[in-house]
């Protein structure tokens, strides 16, 4: 995880770069436009200030010969209104701070001398025409030269503008190659290499044929892909390791199975013998009472001494028989195996994934089994019936396909267990007289493995049922004491 997070951070730096200059030049490209905005913008604020003021003055030169087409030639005296209407002109002219000649405040204070003089009003408005008339020619001139500049400033700006909007395009598409041929096809390559990574084709690149860009990139990479080679080969070594674990434990479990079948061979044929023996031990008892009543009412007879002989030696060997008896009804008796309190759902599933490997692959095993059932039972036991019930379904359904499910139920301290398939059933034989040891219909088969489940129900004092389903299949269901 570690590899794959400096991966992603090496690529995202990497992109960065073309990302960053792109930034820049989109960064440089506004702020040049807002510094033209900004000086387009103080060039035109003193303009229109100055415009402002050349209509002042011009304002107040039309004051003036308004004024002086009223004032007649013979007028000694100025029209004290008209004065100070002129005079408060003058003042808010000078009061102006937008002029653009430098003339033009002297001019103003000229006029305001020449409108306090003594002169006839007539000389004196012609004086300040003239004078106010110089100062906007003067004026006038300098905002037509103030008006040019800003004209000349426009077209910079709009030349500027041009040549912004022309190199940055450019300067993208110069970026987006870098990024096609420096980012895009390392970044498609190594896209191609995970793919065939995930694919686990453990494949490295030569430090040759990386760009030095991505090279801690590329680097990365081949150290991740060593590793995960490594760690590939150790995990198939475990996996075959595993599944030769496996293939031992299915061995053994067959070995173990067909080592149970001849111990239940043996198992039947003891219980014959004992059968055998006891039924021969009453008779022979008879046999030998017979003898020693005989030998004794034959008595001290010396011609009966001959007899005496022979009826002792037949005592002998029918005492011999006798004990040989009793000693094989001695060996046929064995300790049961221990109950245990095992997990049925556990237990069986354990089983079933040993089972699948005697199991054809045309027939499926499934289970359904309620979960956290815990009986007393004997475990090798209980999973040598259960296994002997799956193989007799499987040698029964033989070549044809199909399902051997198994379920079990907790029902009023009755453990259910069933185990079905769908085979040809059990033969009316079977369904009329039950169960018998050395008594099968398969051939190949000993008659053993049912009679070893029909025991080991009857040793638990359970229940065995053998029922044909409907319409093929065999149902053998077990019913065990749960306490």
């Amino acid at each position: 995880m570690k590899v794959f997070q400096k991966l992603n951070i090496i690529g995202i730096q990497s992109i960065w770069i073309p990302i960053s200059i792109l930034g820049a030049f989109l960064l440089l490209s506004l702020v040049i436009q807002l510094t033209l905005s900004w000086l387009s913008y103080n060039r035109i604020v003193p303009v229109n200030q100055h415009a402002n003021n050349l209509e002042q003055i011009q304002l107040f030169l039309y004051e003036v010969e308004a004024t002086l087409a009223r004032q007649l030639p013979e007028d000694e005296t100025f029209n004290i209104a008209d004065k100070i209407k002129l005079k408060n002109f003058l003042n808010r002219l000078v009061q102006q701070k937008h002029n653009l000649a430098a003339s033009t405040p002297a001019a103003i204070h000229l006029g305001q001398q020449l409108l306090d003089s003594n002169k006839t009003p007539r000389d004196i408005l012609l004086k300040v025409l003239y004078i106010m008339r110089q100062t906007f020619q003067r004026e006038a001139y300098e905002h037509a030269r103030l008006t040019r500049a800003l004209h000349k400033s426009a077209l910079l700006e709009i030349k500027i503008g041009v040549i912004v909007l022309i190199v940055l395009p450019l300067s993208a598409f110069i970026i987006l190659m870098l990024l096609r041929y420096r980012i895009y096809k390392p970044l498609q390559q190594m896209s191609l290499l995970m793919t065939s990574l995930g694919n686990t084709h453990y494949k490295t690149i030569a430090s040759e044929e990386v760009d030095p860009l991505f090279y801690n990139l590329f680097k990365n990479y081949n150290n991740m892909v060593l590793r995960l080679s490594k760690l590939e080969h150790e995990h198939q070594k475990n996996e075959q390791e595993l599944q030769q674990q496996i293939d031992q434990a299915a061995r053994t479990l067959i070995a173990q199975q067909r080592s149970l079948a001849n111990t239940e061979r043996l198992t039947a044929l003891g219980e014959v013998m004992a059968q055998m023996s006891h039924e021969l031990r009453n008779p022979l008892a008879g046999v030998q009472m017979a003898c020693s009543n005989l030998n004794a009412e034959m008595g001290e007879n010396n011609e009966c001494r001959e007899y005496h002989e022979r009826l002792n030696l037949m005592c002998n060997e029918i005492n011999r028989m006798i004990d040989l008896l009793n000693s094989f009804l001695t060996q046929s008796r064995h300790n049961p195996e221990p109950l245990n309190n095992i997990n049925v759902n556990d237990t069986i599933e354990e089983l079933l994934t040993l089972a699948r490997y005697q199991i054809p692959s045309h027939i499926q095993l499934t289970y359904q089994v309620e979960k956290n059932i815990n009986c007393p039972l004997p475990d090798i036991q209980f999973r040598q019936v259960l296994l002997n019930l799956i193989l007799n379904a499987q040698q029964a359904m033989a070549d044809k396909a199909g399902n051997i499910s198994i379920t079990a139920q907790l029902e009023d301290h009755t453990l259910a267990i069933q185990v079905m398939d769908e085979g040809p059933g059990f033969p009316a034989d079977i369904m009329e007289h039950n169960i018998r040891t050395f008594t099968t219909h398969r051939s190949g088969g000993t008659g053993l493995g049912l009679s070893m489940v029909k025991r080991f129900v009857n040793n638990l004092h359970g229940q065995l049922e053998l029922n044909n389903l409907s319409p093929v299949g065999a149902c053998v269901t077990l019913k065990l004491p749960c306490l």
